[in-house]
C-alpha cells in the first residue's frame, strides 16, 4: 500500500521545485489506486453491472476521472485538444442521480474496457506533460494552473471512495478477493457501547481563502451556527451492535 500513499499538498509553504515533485507524485499514486481499486473486478463483464440501481455501470467511473481532467485542462485553456471528444462527452456526467442525469441504458454504447484503459494512459501523458512543462508559483490558488491539478487529483480521491462503494455492492461472482492485501484475520467482541451527553455551543465550519490546503468552492467562508446539547455514542457502531438492533427489521 506504500506505493499509492500520499500526503494532501501543502499549496502555500515549500519551493516551488519541491512543490511540483510533490504534486506529480500525488497525483501518480492517486491515479494509481483508483485504477488498483478496479482489479477487484473478476472479468470485463463486471464493468458493465449496475451496482447501483441509481448509479452508471462501473465502466463509467472508471472512464470519468480521466475525463475530468481533460475537460478542466480544455477549459482552463491550459491545454488546447482534446484525446477523444466523444469520451470526454460521455463520461463527463452521470455522477448522481440529478435531472440531468440519464441512466438509460439504451442511450449508451460503451466502450470496451481496453479503450478506456488506453484513454486512462493518453490522460496520464498529459497531465504529466502539463505538470512538467507549467512554471510552477506559490502560493496555488485559484488563479494558477496547478489549481486545476490539484481539482483534478482531489475529484479522483473522491472517487476513490465512492467507487469502492459501489464495487462492494456487486456480487461476490464479480470480485476477486485480497487484491490489497489478506484479509484480516483478528476478531473480538467490540466493547459495550454507551452515549454520553455533549454540551451545545457555536459551531463554526468553513475555511479562509488563503488556507493552506486544496478546497471546493462550498467549503470558503464561515459559517455560525447554534447546536443544542445532544448525546453521541462512544465508540463507532460495531458489526455486532448494529446486527443486534436490525436482526429484527424486515429488509
Amino acid at each position: 500500500m506504500n506505493n499509492f500513499v500520499a500526503c494532501t499538498t501543502d499549496l502555500i509553504n515549500g519551493n516551488a521545485e519541491e512543490k511540483k515533485a510533490e504534486i506529480r507524485d500525488y497525483f501518480l499514486k492517486t491515479y494509481a489506486l483508483d485504477e488498483k481499486l478496479y482489479e477487484h473486478l473478476k472479468n470485463d463483464k463486471a464493468f458493465y453491472r449496475r451496482a447501483d440501481p441509481l448509479r452508471h455501470p462501473l465502466i463509467f467511473y472508471y472512464g470519468h476521472t480521466a475525463v475530468f481532467f481533460i475537460n478542466k485542462l480544455v477549459l482552463a485553456k491550459i491545454i488546447d485538444h482534446r484525446i477523444d471528444s466523444h469520451f470526454e462527452s460521455v463520461f463527463a456526467i452521470g455522477v448522481d442521480e440529478m435531472s440531468w442525469d440519464d441512466l438509460n441504458e439504451s442511450n449508451y454504447d460503451w466502450p470496451t474496457v481496453k479503450e478506456v484503459f488506453e484513454y486512462r494512459r493518453k490522460v496520464k501523458e498529459v497531465v504529466l506533460k502539463v505538470i512538467d512543462s507549467t512554471p510552477l508559483t506559490l502560493p496555488i490558488n485559484w488563479e494558477n494552473p496547478f489549481w486545476i491539478i490539484m481539482m483534478g487529483i482531489e475529484h479522483e480521491r473522491i472517487h476513490i471512495e465512492t467507487s469502492s462503494v459501489l464495487i462492494r455492492q456487486l456480487p461476490l461472482e464479480f470480485l476477486k478477493p485480497d487484491v490489497f492485501d489478506v484479509p484480516c484475520k483478528e476478531s473480538g467482541t467490540a466493547p459495550k457501547n454507551r452515549m454520553l451527553n455533549v454540551e451545545g455551543g457555536v459551531v463554526v465550519i468553513g475555511k479562509p481563502y488563503e488556507h493552506r490546503f486544496y478546497g471546493w468552492d462550498v467549503e470558503y467562508g464561515e459559517h455560525r451556527i447554534e447546536v443544542n446539547a445532544f448525546k453521541a455514542s462512544e465508540y463507532l457502531v460495531s458489526n455486532g451492535e448494529f446486527f443486534s438492533v436490525c436482526r429484527g427489521w424486515r429488509l
